[in-house]
């Protein structure tokens, strides 16, 4: 059983990006724990029809990520507390040292995270960057604790435009969980409800999910 610890930025990071290798993880039992950075309280959709104000988001978010950390067979999940938005301007230094309490708290054998520069958001990027660094001081003291970046697949398939190999790709095969990440999906209802397809018949919906994900794996340069 190894610990794995996911350091993301919001509710639906863990779903939409990779709820499948998620559910996998578990499925293999491996000890998964989300640290989410922040509860999406900025998000914009608050759902279909409205069910959320400003005020109220946070609330809705954190319950719809914990529905969907029981879909996905996550154990354990952390807040940072942060406000959403906020990730790339808080000091470097700080973020850096809350994740690296949680791999020491959690005894983390593998880290899963954003890549700082491909992250496709500041708060992905910067909760990456903090996840990484910490992760880089954390394998001293934790020899062959492993580091990989969630990704999609237009990165994998030319990784070296992006300073990767093709032997760091790694393609997940998450169809045998693809209920698990439909559930997930569901779960983030705030966010997922503009989606007709999803809310139509579960065996269209689970029809409609991507069969792979993506990973790249960290090799110190």
């Amino acid at each position: 059983m190894r610990n794995v610890v996911v350091v993301l930025a919001h509710p639906d990071d863990e779903t939409f990006i990779c709820g499948g290798t998620m559910a996998k993880f578990a499925a293999e039992g491996d000890r998964v724990t989300l640290v989410c950075a922040t509860k999406g309280e900025m998000g914009r959709r608050l759902g279909v029809p409205v069910t959320a104000t400003r005020e109220t988001l946070w609330q809705l978010r954190e319950q719809e990520l914990r529905e969907a950390c029981s879909a996905l067979g996550i154990e354990r999940l952390v807040f940072l507390g942060l406000r959403d938005k906020t990730l790339e301007i808080q000091p470097s230094g700080y973020l850096k040292a809350r994740v690296l309490h949680w791999l020491r708290e959690l005894q983390a054998d593998v880290v899963v995270t954003f890549h700082e520069r491909l992250g496709g958001h500041p708060d992905h990027c910067a909760i990456g960057a903090a996840a990484t660094s910490a992760y880089l001081l954390w394998e001293k003291e934790h020899r062959g604790a492993q580091l990989s970046f969630i990704t999609w697949e237009n990165v994998a398939s030319r990784p070296e435009r992006h300073g990767f190999s093709k032997a760091q790709v790694q393609k997940i095969d998450v169809t045998p969980y693809a209920r698990a990440k439909f559930l997930a999906f569901r779960a983030h209802r705030t966010q997922s409800q503009m989606n007709d397809w999803l809310w139509r018949s579960e065996k269209e919906g689970i029809a409609r999910l991507t069969g792979h994900e993506y990973q790249l794996l960290y090799r110190e340069s």
